[in-house]
């Protein structure tokens, strides 16, 4: 097999991975932290980045998912920014509100 046909199953194997996470990520927030480390292992290795529409539905920092129960979200109307604090490990991300919704 050549190398682009591996990248394309191993970015199929990705988006599954993070979609069977997200199904499950308020009833076992755990499971779902160990699917998306998977994920990611298998972009590393394959070189190419996670698609953008799931970025911001995880912590960068401790790949915890996401949501109202687990992430307090805040909006900076100066500074046009969206600030997620994940409870799980206190960190804190910004995003830009431009930004976030340009790449959808």
């Amino acid at each position: 097999m050549e190398r682009q046909e591996i990248q394309l199953l191993a970015q199929d194997a990705v988006k599954f991975i993070i979609e069977e996470s997200l199904k499950i990520r308020l009833t076992d927030p755990q499971r779902s932290q160990e699917l998306f480390r998977t994920a990611r292992k298998i972009g590393k290795r394959g070189r190419f980045h996670l698609p953008h529409k799931y970025r911001f539905l995880f912590c960068r920092s401790c790949y915890y998912p996401l949501s109202i129960k687990t992430a307090k979200i805040r909006l900076n109307s100066k500074k046009q920014q969206i600030h997620y604090l994940c409870l799980n490990c206190k960190k804190e991300q910004r995003f830009g509100y431009l930004y976030s919704r340009k790449k959808e």
